[in-house]
């Protein structure tokens, strides 16, 4: 974090962020101001913290992204946290940071609770796998249990529409294409394969739950001895459990691949996760294998989702298209 000064008194947000937030939701007075904090490698998320019980809280600011419509994003947010939280999610081991306000006419800013925690993309760097890792074991249970919690408690009766995430694969194929990480001879390849996942009854053979819809370990906090907290619920939506479930497996793979150069090593701690997340079902065995039955494609997703990203090389992105087609084609 990098502070940044004082909120001014006469600033427009200082009284919403005092009446509204800290003293309606947080029942604090936060009569000596607030310190400002700039979030490392965010330009749009602040911690403010009260100068006299040192309470803090984030804001989200939404309106940073041009031709979207960012005060539906930041209202979808804060309202899929208020039911999660209306859910039970609120509490507990395994839960979602606590919603405190939005407001769209300070560039759209969600409020929620700072959560003080280690993201688990952390966990994973100083793993070593084989040796010192039950602390990586130890997450990916908790993580589970969290998602089930998630899924289970949020289910819809209609069917998933497998066919919906389709637009989403065609955007990032396309992008790959043209940065000309995937060849034309990748991209034919890549909708052959899509084509016999569409055919298969399995896809369809759910029903629809909420998802967390940005599974990354970045947005996972390890809070405590089994305790984790989930943030980031702006793309949460409705779809197919093995969506989150194929986001962690993949970024599981996209870890092993540059940290250990050997996609293998993912494996058991994809099974590990995948085995407790099915540990919250009457049938463990049938629910592990309806689950790894339609994994593949979403994970291969998520690895081509990977790939686009302009921080890594060439080079890697392409073996990241390799892989996500291999996963494709199980």
């Amino acid at each position: 974090m990098h502070y940044l000064g004082h909120l001014q008194r006469n600033d427009p947000l200082y009284d919403y962020l005092y009446h509204q937030i800290f003293v309606a939701e947080l029942g604090i007075e936060p009569s000596k101001g607030f310190r400002v904090f700039a979030l490392n490698g965010s330009n749009a998320v602040y911690l403010y913290e009260d100068r006299r019980y040192r309470r803090r809280v984030l804001g989200k600011f939404f309106e940073r992204h041009h031709g979207h419509d960012n005060a539906a994003a930041a209202q979808h947010e804060f309202q899929v946290l208020s039911l999660l939280h209306g859910n039970g999610l609120g509490h507990g081991q395994h839960r979602v940071v606590q919603p405190l306000g939005v407001n769209p006419a300070f560039a759209d800013v969600l409020f929620e609770c700072y959560v003080l925690g280690e993201p688990l993309h952390r966990i994973w760097a100083r793993t070593h796998p084989g040796q010192d890792d039950q602390e990586m074991y130890h997450s990916l249970s908790d993580l589970a249990y969290f998602l089930a919690r998630l899924h289970n408690h949020n289910v819809r009766g209609d069917a998933v529409r497998f066919r919906e995430v389709f637009p989403y694969f065609d955007k990032i194929v396309a992008r790959l294409w043209r940065r000309g990480r995937a060849k034309q001879s990748e991209v034919d390849r890549l909708y052959v394969l899509r084509q016999r996942w569409a055919d298969d009854p399995a896809m369809y053979a759910d029903h629809c739950v909420r998802l967390h819809g940005d599974a990354t370990p970045a947005n996972f906090l390890v809070t405590g001895h089994h305790q984790l907290t989930a943030i980031d619920f702006e793309r949460s939506h409705f779809g197919d459990r093995a969506y989150d479930l194929g986001m962690i497996a993949g970024e599981l793979k996209h870890w092993a691949l540059r940290q250990h150069n050997d996609g293998g090593v993912a494996e058991n701690y994809i099974g590990h996760f995948l085995w407790e997340y099915s540990r919250h079902f009457p049938e463990q065995p049938a629910a592990f294998r309806a689950i790894t039955q339609r994994l593949p494609f979403y994970m291969s997703l998520t690895l081509l989702r990977i790939a686009r990203n302009s921080y890594l090389g060439d080079h890697t992105a392409h073996i990241l298209v390799h892989e996500a087609i291999a996963c494709l084609g199980r």
